[in-house]
């Protein structure tokens, strides 16, 4: 069985906590703004539960899509930040998606999926852990590869395993 390498960043060039919260509050407040002058725009042009529909495909656009690309959101262009995958290319549509899933849940969610941030090398999210994606520094290279490797976690009473990066040199099992 082959290994499969990944690339990892320094740890001062993931972002941390208080990058990551204002990040969020930054895109959430501008996707919000977004909805609302979408909602005004067409106000008496379309019925209310038409221009409600379009605050989700909105928040995907902006969470899914524009994350996705070089321009990135507001809050990644603020915070000098931009979302990668386990090989250090722009995540996928896919990842960014199952992250973007993570909003649904709520609030109570949110709390525990920042939380995760300050217990592991990568200061991945729990939303992260789940898309295998890292937010690093838009400028950011990596510095090295490493292993990927399979790790359980329980999580209120759940377990998971997860895809992570393991430091150091990639090596192949002895036969």
């Amino acid at each position: 069985m082959g290994t499969t390498t990944v690339l990892y960043y320094r740890r001062e060039d993931y972002a941390g906590f208080w990058l990551r919260l204002l990040i969020d509050v930054i895109d959430s407040v501008a996707a919000a703004a977004v909805c609302v002058a979408v909602t005004f725009a067409l106000w008496g042009l379309a019925r209310g539960d038409a221009i409600l529909l379009m605050w989700p495909a909105i928040f995907f656009c902006y969470f899914v899509l524009l994350k996705r690309s070089k321009i990135g959101t507001l809050g990644y262009r603020v915070g000098g930040v931009k979302i990668v995958g386990l090989d250090a290319q722009p995540a996928s549509l896919l990842s960014l998606t199952l992250r973007f899933t993570f909003m649904a849940l709520g609030p109570v969610n949110y709390l525990l999926d920042l939380a995760w941030l300050s217990s592991g090398a990568h200061r991945q999210a729990l939303r992260d852990k789940f898309a295998q994606t890292y937010i690093v520094k838009r400028k950011a290279e990596p510095i090295g590869t490493g292993r990927l490797v399979r790790k359980y976690y329980e999580i209120c009473g759940h377990n998971f395993l997860f895809r992570e990066i393991e430091e150091g040199p990639a090596t192949t099992p002895d036969r």
